[in-house]
This record gives C-alpha cells, structure tokens and sequence, in this order.
C-alpha cells in the first residue's frame, strides 16, 4: 500500500458462503449474541486479534488452533494467511453453545478459538511444542503503532 505496489492473487471467494456468513452475522446481531465482530483480511488471523485486544484497552486473548489449521501452508499460513469469509467474533461464555447451534444451521463452519482476558497475546498450534506468538500486548501494540516509522527512521540517509 506504501508503494502502490498491486502483487499477488487475492484470495478466492464463494459468494454463496460468504452469503450465509453475512447472514449468519446478522442474525447472531440481531439476537444480541456477539460482543464484537472483525473481519480476517489484512494480515489474517493473528493481525486480526491483535487489532481487537490493541482496541480493548489491554484485554489480550490465548488463543489455541486446531492441527488441521496449519495444514500444508503451515504456522505462518494459519497465523498471518488471508482467506476469504472469515470474522472473529468475541461471544459471551454463556452464549458459545448457542452461537455454535446457530453457525451450524446456517451452514457456517464455527470453532472456538480460544479466550479473552490477561494482558498477552498468545497463539499456538494445539498440540504443538511451544506457542509461536506469546508476547505481552503492550509490547506488541508499541511496535505495531510505530514499526513504520522505525522502518524509515533505520532506512532513511
């Protein structure tokens, strides 16, 4: 975006899913059901919980993904990949059942991916050796909110 530089394939998208998760959201708002919503586009999974706890005022997340969510493109991929159709939504304890119920009538594929609460950023691969992102949120909003302007600061003559 810096550069203006376009590169790249976008990730594909099927109308009909990204439909009924349109829908399903709606629904879920609707019902009162969800907290907060994100969308997974720029810099995926991780970025996108990042950007919620960075707007909490400190509430970091653990967050544990399943095996398969590695798959052939591996940590990174699951991590930072930017696939289409998919939202973070942050649900009340009480209300998880009742937003999985609803997310499969709808056709929607839904899992939890973890919990809110402490004051780091924490993913990890489910049954992996350690967690490839565990920092405190501080530290990581300080170099989210200024590693641009590092960058050009190191770079500049």
């Amino acid at each position: 975006m810096v550069h203006g530089i376009l590169r790249g394939v976008p990730p594909a998208i099927e109308l009909a899913d990204e439909r009924a998760l349109q829908q399903l959201m709606a629904l879920l708002a609707a019902e009162s059901l969800i907290q907060s919503a994100h969308d997974c586009s720029d810099g995926g999974l991780a970025v996108t919980l990042a950007e919620c706890a960075f707007d909490s005022n400190g509430i970091g997340c653990d967050v544990t993904l399943p095996p398969a969510a590695a798959g052939a493109g591996g940590t990174a991929a699951a991590l930072f990949g930017e696939a289409a159709s998919q939202i973070v939504v942050s649900v009340r304890e009480a209300d998880a059942d009742r937003v999985a119920a609803v997310a499969a009538a709808a056709g929607v594929p839904a899992c939890v991916l973890g919990r809110t609460g402490g004051a780091r950023l924490r993913f990890a691969i489910e049954g992996g050796s350690a967690a490839p992102v565990d920092v405190p949120l501080a530290e990581a909003e300080q170099a989210w909110s200024n590693g641009l302007t590092r960058h050009f600061e190191e770079t500049a003559a």
